[in-house]
């Protein structure tokens, strides 16, 4: 059973690290509008995407192929396996 929660954290934890790669990935001024293109896609606040980049909360399987959606770039090539 521990094998299996530490796995779920473990996939999450790719999400999120995905997302934040990705986001470090763009220049300042590609980042920003990136960002509200996300917040305004998802209705989500900022914190809450700030949240997702740092890791403290989980980035969902459903919101991160919304993500991918909204910038419009397949964010699964960020995932590390």
């Amino acid at each position: 059973m521990k094998l299996l929660i530490i796995f779920e954290i473990i996939k999450f934890m790719n999400y999120n690290l995905a997302f934040a790669k990705y986001i470090r990935s763009l220049s300042s001024r590609e980042r920003i509008a990136k960002l509200r293109d996300i917040r305004q896609g998802l209705n989500k606040s900022p914190s809450v995407v700030l949240n997702w980049r740092l890791g403290r909360t989980e980035l969902s399987q459903s919101c991160f192929d919304k993500i991918s959606k909204i910038v419009g770039v397949d964010l699964y090539n960020y995932v590390d396996n």
